[in-house]
């Protein structure tokens, strides 16, 4: 025992050997070092080691063949090996490397206070562990041993608990009754799947021993870690008669280990990650990124105003406001995001996965909102002091401005003093060209917000028209947006970003109502009455409550169900149990539905029969190419046909000429609407158009 414990390490890098050996002096064990994995073999059987520190990728022989090796060696079965690689990025990598038998797992560039720490584990556990063997030579069972200030239990071969020492019941609360009998799944927390379980099992059978860190539960619930050793014993022929458990209570280890990794990773002041982390964070974010072709942004940012706020009312109220910063930041941002303190004023923010460039911009825009506002800080004499400051943002995309972090952060700071240089208060994009058009989209977004709140919008109502007798029997509600400062606004310039930002519901909703609103008063003004169809988008479909919807707007304005068509895109109505259920309530009071630009979607007829459907609408794309596309008009002859076959009306949109009228009519289509009818126009306008076609019908009648 007098004899220096023996650290071996292994790398084939002599800078990192070096490394090692520089961290690792002053600990109480002989160092030896190996560039080669048949070296290590050749030195591992020869001399007992503590503890191997094995790098994972060298030639020739990498770290995975030498532990195998290692834990088929009986003389070097139970060695622990600490595995040092640059190379870990999955889960997967870090199984294989504990299958191979691999204790713990350390990544480069090494961290000092972690690796000593680690190392001084292993020697206090090695020299209890020789302790143990001289104590054991005679019998494994012996009573000196059996009073360690360490846990041991000690199973039959059928898991079976039949002893426990004092320090078992001391770490884990059980008493010697509640423990005998038992097996020793009782102190489980549930932290572990099954494959840790089964590869534990695996070492037993394989090598006799298994050891590991493990998560287990007290008598109290409480869960804890654990340094576990688990040694079978065997007979004379071979057979398992007993298993010996080892256990540590690591609590304080742990927590100590918890203390050096904030140390290490996170900045003191805000609690933030700091550089180093957000660096870690980034390297797996592009990993990622450079296999599922998601879009990500890394936002620098930089506090304008903060050194006079510093200055004039001192570090503490500097500290207190960078606190106050960062506790905003946090409330702002998704759980999937970053925000890291790089140092001083300076923030980053990694939004790992975005939809596309602009919610970059709009999260920018928040951001800088929400640290506009005014923030309280105490200085001297306890007073409270009102300050303003504002925050200039430099956004990169992945993908676009760059694909390694360091790359993305550079260009995100080089986009941050192009924010700074347009007047602080605002952010840049890496490219100009993504800044302007972010802006312009931002902008119009904030006055399709003011449009809601001034009631901008207008309903337009373009006929559908009886193909046979050419007489109008309904419109379609065509939402517009009468906007004081460039007129009237069609909906293609407008509609995309209502649906990107979820404005197309409070929007779709008062068409909804504003239809009916119309249709009531039209039959009360006694014109005939008529079918109005409202476009109802997917992202409104899929957010709101529409059956409330529909019923509220009814009841609110007393126009007939049955007069009211819902027109839905076929992306509505893919595999949504909840779609089949609202369509059918809405269908058995009366609503027609039909299905809008059909045969641009998923076109399946046989599927779209599952649902109480009462229309097709073929998309204005193949009316168009009547009668120059053969192609076109074979398949809007085949829509027709099987739309009747189903039992669906079939309406053709944009209509526009004599021919694609003819052609219609030949096909048997029912209805239309196009421009050689009528274009959307107001409601004054359309009932102007029906008192026509009813003074007419009156006139030949009489005639």
């Amino acid at each position: 025992m007098s004899e220096k414990a023996k650290i071996l390490i292994v790398d084939d890098n002599p800078n990192n050997r070096l490394a090692i050996r520089t961290i690792l002096k002053g600990v109480d064990a002989d160092l030896h070092e190996a560039d080669n994995g048949f070296d290590a073999l050749s030195m591992a059987i020869e001399t007992e080691y503590a503890l191997i520190l094995l790098d994972v990728q060298m030639p020739e022989m990498d770290g995975y063949e030498v532990c195998e090796q290692l834990r088929a060696d009986p003389g070097t079965a139970d060695t622990p090996v600490i595995f040092l690689t640059a190379a870990y990025k999955e889960n997967s990598d870090k199984m294989r490397g504990y299958t191979a038998g691999a204790t713990d797992y350390l990544t480069k560039p090494l961290d000092d206070h972690v690796l000593k720490a680690k190392v001084h584990v292993f020697l206090r556990l090695y020299w209890q562990y020789q302790m143990l063997q001289e104590n054991n030579a005679a019998l494994r069972l012996a009573a000196s041993v059996f009073e360690s200030q360490q846990g041991i239990i000690i199973t039959n071969a059928d898991n079976i608990i039949i002893r426990a020492n004092k320090a078992f019941t001391e770490v884990t609360g059980y008493s010697l009754e509640d423990a005998l009998g038992k097996s020793p799944s009782l102190l489980q927390s549930g932290r572990h799947d099954k494959d840790f379980y089964r590869i534990m099992w695996s070492s037993l059978r394989n090598t006799g021993t298994w050891q590991g860190e493990i998560w287990n539960r007290r008598k109290n619930g409480e869960i804890y870690p654990e340094w576990l050793t688990i040694t079978s014993v065997k007979d004379n022929n071979g057979d398992i008669t007993h298993y010996i458990g080892m256990l540590t209570d690591i609590t304080e280890y742990k927590t100590a280990e918890e203390q050096i990794r904030q140390l290490a990773f996170y900045d003191p002041l805000t609690g933030l990650p700091n550089r180093r982390l957000l660096l870690e964070r980034l390297h797996h974010a592009t990993d990622m990124r450079s296999r599922d072709g998601k879009l990500m942004a890394v936002m620098m940012l930089d506090l304008d105003n903060f050194k006079p706020v510093n200055d004039s009312l001192g570090h503490l109220a500097g500290d207190m406001l960078l606190q106050q910063v960062a506790k905003r930041l946090l409330e702002r941002l998704r759980n999937v995001d970053m925000i890291a303190r790089l140092g001083g004023d300076e923030f980053t923010v990694l939004l790992e996965v975005i939809d596309n460039a602009d919610d970059a911009a709009y999260i920018a825009e928040n951001i800088i909102a929400d640290l506009r506002k005014p923030f309280y800080l105490i200085h001297e004499h306890e007073h409270e002091q009102e300050v303003y400051i504002g925050v200039s943002i430099g956004i990169s995309l992945y993908g676009q401005h760059g694909t390694t972090p360091q790359l993305l952060m550079d260009r995100a700071d080089t986009a941050l003093y192009k924010a700074k240089d347009n007047g602080r208060n605002c952010f840049a994009y890496f490219s100009e060209e993504l800044t302007i058009a972010a802006c312009q989209r931002i902008e119009l977004e904030t006055r399709l917000r003011l449009a809601i709140e001034r009631n901008e919008f207008r309903v337009f109502y373009q006929a559908k028209v009886d193909i046979a007798t050419d007489k109008i029997i309904g419109a379609e509600a065509l939402v517009r947006w009468q906007c004081p400062i460039d007129g009237l606004i069609a909906p293609d310039r407008f509609i995309p970003l209502t649906e990107q930002s979820g404005l197309i519901i409070p929007i779709g909703a008062w068409v909804l109502r504003e239809t009916c609103r119309q249709g009531k008063l039209w039959l009360e003004a006694g014109l005939p009455p008529l079918q109005l169809a409202v476009n109802v988008s997917p992202v409104q479909f899929q957010r709101s409550d529409m059956l409330n919807l529909v019923t509220n707007a009814l009841n609110e304005t007393g126009f007939p169900a049955e007069q009211l068509e819902l027109e839905l895109t076929e992306s509505c109505l893919i595999n949504n149990d909840k779609t089949q259920l609202t369509l059918d309530i809405l269908s058995g009071l009366g609503v027609r539905i039909a299905i809008d630009d059909f045969g641009t979607g998923y076109s399946s007829l046989a599927y779209l029969k599952h649902f109480p459907i009462n229309t097709l609408k073929i998309d204005k794309s193949f009316v168009d190419d009547i009668p120059d596309h053969q192609n076109n008009m074979e398949i809007i002859g085949t829509i027709i046909a099987m739309g009747r076959i189903l039992g669906f009306k079939v309406l053709a949109e944009g209509v526009e000429t004599p021919e694609q009228l003819a052609f219609l009519k030949a096909k048997g289509c029912d209805s239309y609407q196009g421009y050689i009818k009528s274009k959307p126009v107001p409601a004054e306008t359309f009932a102007e158009l029906l008192l026509k076609q009813q003074s007419f019908t009156i006139k030949r009648s009489t005639s």
